[in-house]
């Protein structure tokens, strides 16, 4: 990369960082931390940019450098509630189109095994009769 196309890459990351604090406010998306410096903030991809690339404004937001990092390839819990909520239960989940969207997203959550699981690895002991 010479110079001159890192120097444009990082004037264009300073606008979208301005452009983010004027619309949002110069805080964490996240964890609501205000930034004393834009310097300090970085641009996160809201949907992940291995499923989906793209760095237009409507795309990012601004998060501290922990909160990017521990997001990391995953999408954010609010976006997970919003697509669960337009699922329509008299419908299958899963269409077959889907399903390699689907691996790669399994692939990225198994890249982080230091995250608490969802569900314990001990299975349910059933009860009997007593």
């Amino acid at each position: 990369m010479t110079a001159t196309t890192r120097r444009i890459k990082t004037e264009t990351r300073r606008l979208r960082k301005r452009q983010l604090a004027r619309r949002y406010g110069p805080r964490c998306g996240y964890c609501r931390t205000k930034f004393a410096d834009l310097r300090d903030a970085t641009l996160d991809h809201i949907v992940p940019n291995c499923l989906y690339p793209t760095g237009t404004y409507s795309a990012l937001m601004l998060a501290c450098w922990d909160c990017n990092h521990r997001k990391s390839d995953r999408f954010p819990l609010s976006i997970a509630l919003l697509l669960l909520r337009s699922v329509d239960p008299t419908r299958p989940v899963i269409r077959p189109a889907v399903l390699p969207l689907l691996a790669r997203l399994a692939h990225a959550h198994g890249s982080t095994p230091h995250l608490p699981e969802s569900t314990p690895n001990d299975p349910i002991p059933e009860r009997t009769a007593a």
